[in-house]
């Protein structure tokens, strides 16, 4: 439960992070929480009122940081990065503010640039077959 919501909280602020959440962004971040919600037994729309309230009144996302580098593998911390690359471009467009959040979020849990530049890539790519 904690590593869904961990990456759904930074998911919706990669997606708003250009001041505009899409559709499109929202849609794969409701994905998301419904396996939250199936484990936790709360309504989707609960969870993603906990997640905005906490987006509201956090000063930093940097507390989760070290919950990744703590209980997360490092597969778990690529498929993060897959996961928060494709919501950036779930509206088609990389945004700047996206990309960079992104790369900071990487940089903070240890993922090469290399690595994150190949995740980008496939993000990309299977984002312009959708």
């Amino acid at each position: 439960f904690e590593i869904e919501l961990t990456a759904s909280m930074l998911a919706y602020e990669i997606a708003r992070s250009d001041g505009d959440i899409s559709e499109s962004e929202l849609f794969l971040l409701y994905e998301e929480i419904k396996k939250i919600s199936a484990k936790v037994g709360k309504k989707e729309e609960e969870i993603l009122e906990i997640i905005k309230e906490y987006s509201k009144n956090s000063v930093s996302f940097y507390d989760f940081i070290n919950d990744i580098n703590t209980d997360y593998t490092k597969e778990d911390k690529l498929a993060l990065i897959q996961f928060l690359f494709e919501v950036a471009y779930a509206d088609k467009i990389l945004e700047v503010s996206e990309e960079r959040l992104i790369r900071r979020i990487a940089d903070l849990i240890n993922i090469k640039d290399i690595e994150v530049l190949k995740i980008k890539d496939i993000s990309k790519n299977k984002k312009s077959f959708s």
